[in-house]
């Protein structure tokens, strides 16, 4: 039997066994040096600061579709749009919603969002040639790229954490719904 599976294991699969380890273990680095080793406290963290970033990026899509015309105006109104559904069905994913279809889904929509604002980015830093061969101000176009930018790196690294420790946050889940004691916050001690 094993001679069988050994025959149908793929050869690149040690290859990809060792980049999730890697991830696994930079994951788990960034969790006990961020968050006292709690990895769901590194995704809560990481998701409120993407949500921080969105905030900004929407307040720089009301500025462009105010200031620009057009394409810009539909880019900006399609892009913050996107976030926004993003953030809200993230947040209620990540809150209420954690079966491993629901956490799944959201782990694509993420790499979906982190691809669609690299692109943007790519495309704003190119429409900036040519606003400066009609010599028109560029420092908005600047400032929205650079945010595309951020937002693309940090929702791909979220995307790249939740895969890591996607089964460790399904697991915690499913043992909270087994235990019927009601939960206690935890006391706050004060040092005298």
């Amino acid at each position: 039997f094993t001679s069988f599976v050994r025959r149908r294991i793929d050869p690149n699969s040690a290859y990809y066994f060792a980049m999730g380890a890697a991830l696994s273990s930079a994951t788990t680095y960034l969790s006990v040096t961020l968050c006292d080793g709690s990895s769901r406290k590194l995704i809560a963290g990481w998701w409120y600061f993407i949500l921080f970033i969105s905030i900004i990026q929407i307040f720089i899509a009301l500025y462009t579709m105010s200031s620009r015309g057009g394409t810009e105006a539909f880019v900006s109104l399609w892009s913050s749009t996107v976030l926004l559904l993003l953030c809200v069905g993230g947040t209620v994913i990540m809150r209420k919603f954690q079966s491993s279809v629901a956490v799944g889904f959201f782990m694509g929509t993420v790499v979906a969002a982190s691809q669609m604002f690299l692109l943007m980015f790519l495309v704003l830093f190119g429409y900036i040639e040519d606003r400066l061969e009609n010599d028109l101000p560029v420092d908005g176009e600047r400032l929205n790229g650079f945010v595309c930018l951020v937002q693309a790196a940090l929702l791909g690294t979220f995307a790249a954490i939740l895969a890591a420790h996607r089964s460790e946050i399904l697991d915690q889940k499913i043992s909270q719904e087994d235990v019927s004691v009601a939960y206690e916050a935890p006391k706050r001690t004060t040092v005298v």
